[in-house]
């Protein structure tokens, strides 16, 4: 070959680049990296509320921050790219850590039966015991064939009359407690992922009597009752709500829930979660006329939810039609709304009707009573005194058709740490060498946890061979 002709790298470039990805995936510093940075941004979803409100996000942390939270979808992190990204990469360490060692370790157990003997490697063992027996060989290979027996062994001899070898094994499914473990990881990182974008977490506010449709479901909701259970104390026990499965128009299911008590109905469960004043309604409200030129009000009547009741002197009547928690106004949309679900400036609206005739629809404020008229060109006035809330209950939905993966992987797991911790993969060498009238038996082995069982063993043995 010419001087000035280099010879060609034996390997391709591609075999070259695909074993430092392999080695990159194998590292136990991405395994390290992974579970740290896992953990942290943990931290972060916990803190920062999932998929609430934008203006949620605005009143807590300002704008700039808000920006910086939908940015990066730390509103939404279990569905963001970078938060599967770690997955992804967790997941694929796992596989080629799993492939890395499990090959070997599963041959080496298929072919962990020697060919052949050398009586010189029990004197190599730490755990090692020897015994000088007044019996034959032969009985005493019988003694210890029962004894492996009794203790559950599987074994394996050879050699002729006089010169006898064995070997003995117990525990080797032990050794692939790890390999059962990673599969378990990536069983629960599966279920993880199925769960994330096939499923969803949502939650709603339903009034009593109220009906609400599903997500992702044919069928709705209904709370049919809610109370607070109180104990003597005053402070609250327990919250209940009573809902009903309405599905194609019939009333399928009923059940009582309460916190760590949810109602399960085709793969998707309701919490109850927490409770509270409807925002935007009242059961009942109070109203009284106001008489021009007296200070007095008049008897207070009471106002059902759409309903029109006739007001002292039969000539005015009042429906309620509205109801807002804490009042505000838009100009530019011309719209009233609640800034807050707190009763902080309670507000209701009425519509006023002369000889059946609407002749107004103001709001009335209980704080600001008079601040507008509420009937114009009229020595009548009306004042808002008090109301019945409509209590609500909120209900979280979580819908998870990963979960069954995450509880066989969980399952899994638990399978594997028995393995791996309570399982011990024992090896044990003996060799049974008549010496005139006696017969001598070395017995050595190996473990691969947990040292004092073996020793346990092996004494064990040697007694049952001395006491037969």
């Amino acid at each position: 070959m010419p001087e000035n002709v280099k010879e060609a790298p034996s390997g391709a470039w591609y075999r070259t680049v695909g074993s430092k990805i392999w080695y990159f995936f194998n590292s136990l510093k991405l395994t390290l990296f992974v579970l740290i940075a896992l953990a942290v941004v943990s931290i972060f979803g916990t803190v920062v509320e999932q998929n609430a409100p934008v203006e949620q996000y605005v009143t807590q942390y300002g704008e700039e921050w808000t920006k910086f939270i939908l940015s990066t979808r730390l509103n939404d992190m279990y569905h963001a790219w970078w938060f599967l990204l770690f997955l992804a990469a967790l997941a694929l360490n796992i596989i080629v850590c799993t492939f890395e060692r499990f090959p070997p370790k599963w041959k080496s157990l298929l072919d962990h039966k020697p060919d052949k003997f050398d009586s010189g490697l029990i004197d190599k063992f730490s755990h090692r015991e020897t015994v000088t027996l007044n019996a034959s060989s032969d009985a005493v290979k019988d003694r210890l064939l029962n004894a492996f027996k009794k203790k559950k062994y599987g074994v394996v001899s050879m050699g002729t009359k006089g010169d006898y070898y064995f070997y003995a094994w117990k525990g080797r499914i032990g050794r692939l407690g790890s390999d059962v473990t990673h599969i378990s990881l990536l069983l629960i990182l599966a279920g993880a992922i199925v769960g994330s974008y096939a499923g969803y977490k949502d939650f709603f506010a339903v009034n009593v009597g109220g009906t609400v449709s599903v997500p992702q479901a044919e069928f709705k909701l209904r709370l049919d009752k809610f109370w607070i259970d109180y104990y003597d104390s005053g402070q609250i026990k327990q919250y209940n709500s009573v809902l009903t499965v309405v599905e194609d128009g019939k009333d399928v299911m009923e059940k009582q829930i309460w916190v760590n008590e949810p109602l399960f109905y085709k793969g998707i469960r309701f919490y109850q979660s927490s409770y509270g004043q409807s925002w935007n309604r009242v059961q009942e409200a109070q109203i009284s006329m106001k008489l021009k030129g007296k200070e007095a009000l008049e008897p207070p009547v009471a106002l059902k939810w759409g309903e029109l009741t006739a007001l002292p002197g039969g000539k005015y009547s009042v429906k309620l039609v509205g109801y807002t928690a804490d009042f505000a106004y838009d100009e530019g949309t011309n719209q009233v709304f609640s800034k807050s679900a707190e009763a902080s400036n309670p507000a209701i609206k009425v519509e006023v009707y002369e000889g059946g005739k609407e002749v107004s629809s103001p709001w009335l404020f209980v704080r600001y009573p008079g601040i507008f008229p509420a009937i114009p060109n009229s020595d009548v006035d009306l004042v808002f005194t008090g109301y019945i809330p409509v209590m609500y209950s909120g209900i979280s939905v979580n819908k998870d058709p990963g979960t069954n993966i995450v509880w066989l992987g969980t399952g899994v797991m638990g399978l594997g740490f028995i393995f791996a911790f309570f399982v011990y993969h024992r090896r044990i060498w003996v060799h049974v060498r008549e010496t005139g009238k006696s017969t001598e038996v070395k017995i050595g082995g190996t473990i691969n946890k947990n040292n004092f069982v073996l020793e346990k063993e092996l004494k064990d043995l040697t007694e049952s061979l001395a006491s037969d």
